[in-house]
């Protein structure tokens, strides 16, 4: 008598059934997969070989090239401080530097005094603008003398309003006890106002007894060189 053959599994109920399929999606994915980065990759590669334009080199005149070379600028730095307009109001070392300050920005009204106190600052700030000379660029040296108060902060920055810079340089006077709080107080009004920025004098300076005069404040040659040099910079940045 002839045996019957095993009744043949249902194809969804045969193991190898889903192992190749499961392969079979596997290995699908896969070059999706892999197709999808290779697109990425090929995109990626395509813009970083689209050729940037480059900046145009920096003409400087002749009088403009001493200018750099004598106060270590670029020729960026040196054109943008060259174009700048500059308001400057400063305390007796505004006035040490007037002569460098007027050689990197010849577009600059220094106004200066000896023991001029940060509380004058927001009436003459208002002078200045009522007589249109205070430019879009305002630069403060003050604190020398003492420090501000928050009060007379708020009136300056009142007076200058959102649109204009503040380059606001701390101080450096390591005989005098205000040195610090006149210098924190600086980095504070820098950080919360987007318009004012800080021109740290304070660390630059620090050690480079070469820069100062005896009292440790006013400036020797090579210091006013330094000092202006380090504006123009942070004003370029």
């Amino acid at each position: 008598m002839k045996r019957r053959a095993a009744p043949k599994k249902f194809l969804l109920k045969r193991p190898a059934f889903w192992i190749v399929l499961i392969l079979i999606v596997a290995l699908g994915s896969a070059a999706v997969a892999h197709e999808m980065l290779t697109r990425l990759a090929n995109r990626e590669a395509a813009v970083k070989t689209i050729s940037k334009p480059k900046p145009k080199p920096v003409k400087l005149t002749a009088a403009e090239k001493k200018v750099a070379k004598k106060y270590y600028l670029s020729p960026r730095v040196t054109a943008k401080a060259h174009a700048a307009k500059v308001t400057a109001i400063g305390d007796s070392v505004m006035v040490d530097i007037k002569p460098e300050i007027k050689q990197v920005f010849p577009h600059v009204l220094v106004n200066g005094a000896v023991g001029r106190q940060f509380y004058d600052l927001p009436n003459i700030t208002q002078s200045l603008k009522a007589e249109n000379k205070l430019a879009d660029n305002v630069v403060v040296n003050l604190g020398t003398n003492g420090p501000p108060e928050k009060a007379d902060v708020s009136r300056f920055l009142k007076v200058v309003g959102n649109k204009r810079q503040v380059y606001w340089i701390n101080t450096h006077v390591p005989s005098q006890k205000w040195e610090g709080k006149t210098n924190r107080l600086i980095a504070a009004t820098a950080k919360s106002h987007r318009n004012v920025h800080m021109v740290d004098w304070h660390d630059f300076s620090e050690g480079q007894t070469n820069f100062f005069a005896s009292d440790g404040v006013h400036l020797q040659t090579n210091g006013a060189i330094a000092y202006v040099a380090l504006l123009a910079k942070t004003m370029a940045e």
